[in-house]
């Protein structure tokens, strides 16, 4: 896009702002909780509903009691059957929507975390413990001696792509 000011034509560039849904994958973990939450709570609706009548279950207090502690214990319990299920996937997915494959040179945004809003440009991918690519982010020799300039591709948002890899 291209506009004039006066005599001097500015180049001026549309900005990227990230979606909902990049939003979202900055924060797979929860993504995952909720799915797993959601597979357990479907499970119990369809045991519940199965056996008992609505009409019977609403006329009684202690049953409903009872169902709320349960949908509270599968909520919570959800965190383990999605980290155990679908965290790969997940994981995997929301990288790739946000940011991955990075390389040096790219230039992001961080979604996610204390630095979240801050651009910066990616200076090093680097592999972590579980085998997938980290990115370390030029935010600073201090930060780099503390190893915080490191972060996951999911929760980067790409701006614009680096220099092409010799």
């Amino acid at each position: 896009m291209l506009a004039v000011n006066g005599d001097r034509p500015n180049i001026v560039w549309k900005e990227m702002v990230p979606s909902v849904l990049n939003k979202v994958c900055a924060h797979p973990m929860v993504v995952t909780w909720v799915l797993g939450a959601c597979a357990l709570h479907g499970v119990i609706y369809v045991s519940v509903w199965r056996e008992v009548p609505v009409s019977a279950l609403v006329s009684d207090w202690q049953a409903i009691l009872l169902l709320v502690l349960a949908i509270i214990a599968a909520t919570l319990l959800g965190f383990f059957v999605g980290m155990f299920t679908c965290w790969p996937l997940v994981r995997i997915i929301c990288s790739r929507y946000n940011a991955a494959p990075l390389q040096a040179g790219d230039q992001v945004m961080i979604l996610s975390g204390p630095e979240k809003g801050k651009i910066a440009e990616v200076y090093e991918i680097t592999k972590g413990q579980g085998g997938w690519n980290l990115a370390k982010l030029d935010l600073g020799q201090e930060r780099a001696e503390r190893f915080r300039d490191i972060f996951e591709e999911y929760s980067l948002f790409k701006l614009k792509g680096g220099h092409p890899s010799p």
